[in-house]
């Protein structure tokens, strides 16, 4: 024992870091004049949250399948919400177009956002069963939001985003930005092109890590339409080793292995979580940290070690 030094202060260390809490609850809506019920996992962040993420998966998969992407948001400070979607439905209440329009209910899942801060809302309601399941009672709904989606999810929020500017202007406000990881748009319609289109010409920051093309991700073609399309100064990267479920990391099953022929890469998986934590936290508080950027000393990292490539811009 050190002389003047009690033991008790000899073996005190810091206080652990509280874990992120993960719950689940519903999340009611409707689609196709009827009443449906999504399944939604939610994750409480250590301390009060900065903003809500809406993190969407894409076809065949469910919100477990982006669980670690969810938990390093919540880590970063964020509150997010993931529901898990049909991938084919006759009445297209999909994540996809694919036999049936979605565009109708990805207005309807975005004006749930829309108005999720508003006392009795569906999300509302949801956010109270979650927590209470959660032991959070301090949790509240944040005022910010950022839209996030992997391949057809990406679509899907992009859509989404665009009837909410054009429905709720005021609610419109609280988005902060859309995040994608490597997005796909549907083989019909125009519908993802149109709203990218239209959100691009409004500002709304929008940011992309893709994967390389593959039969997966349609050989890039969301990607390609972003790049003519959103008008951003910065649009995002593109892993030079990626494949489409690298987003999915340890999250992902067999089905996302079969379909690529291949696992996750653990260090595209730290650099896609680092990235767009990193871009979502900006788009949040309206800076810019230099670091996750060209001419950053992790961007500028990524780059010399050809991790990532930066995404053209036309």
């Amino acid at each position: 024992m050190f002389f003047g030094v009690t033991p008790s202060a000899v073996l005190a260390a810091p206080a652990a870091r509280p874990p992120v809490v993960v719950s689940s609850s519903s999340v009611a809506t409707e689609c196709a004049g009827k009443p449906i019920r999504v399944a939604a996992r939610w994750y409480f962040p250590p301390g009060r949250p900065t903003a809500l993420v809406w993190l969407q998966h894409g076809f065949s998969r469910t919100a477990a399948n982006l669980g670690a992407v969810a938990r390093a948001y919540a880590d970063a400070g964020f509150l997010v919400v993931s529901p898990t979607l049909d991938s084919i439905n006759l009445g297209g209440c999909a994540v996809a177009f694919n036999i049936a329009d979605n565009a109708a209910f990805a207005r309807t899942i975005g004006g749930v956002f829309g108005s999720g801060r508003e006392a009795g809302s569906p999300l509302a309601t949801s956010l109270i069963r979650a927590r209470e399941a959660a032991h959070r009672p301090d949790v509240t709904m944040p005022y910010r939001m950022v839209f996030a989606g992997h391949s057809a999810g990406g679509e899907f929020v992009v859509v989404a985003a665009d009837a909410l500017r054009r429905a709720d202007p005021v609610a419109f406000r609280r988005l902060a930005g859309l995040m994608l990881f490597d997005p796909v748009n549907s083989f019909f319609g125009g519908h993802f092109a149109s709203a990218a289109s239209s959100l691009g010409a409004d500002r709304l920051p929008i940011r992309v890590i893709a994967s390389q093309p593959s039969v997966s991700n349609s050989f890039g073609s969301g990607v390609a339409v972003l790049e003519r399309t959103t008008r951003q100064e910065f649009l995002g990267s593109r892993l030079v080793t990626g494949i489409h479920i690298d987003a999915e990391g340890d999250s992902t099953d067999l089905i996302g292995e079969l379909s690529e022929v291949g696992t996750p890469r653990p260090r595209n998986g730290r650099v896609i979580r680092a990235l767009a934590t990193g871009w979502s936290s900006d788009m949040v508080t309206g800076s810019v940290t230099a670091t996750y950027y060209p001419g950053g000393d992790y961007y500028d990292l990524l780059l010399a070690t050809r991790t990532v490539t930066t995404l053209p811009v036309r």
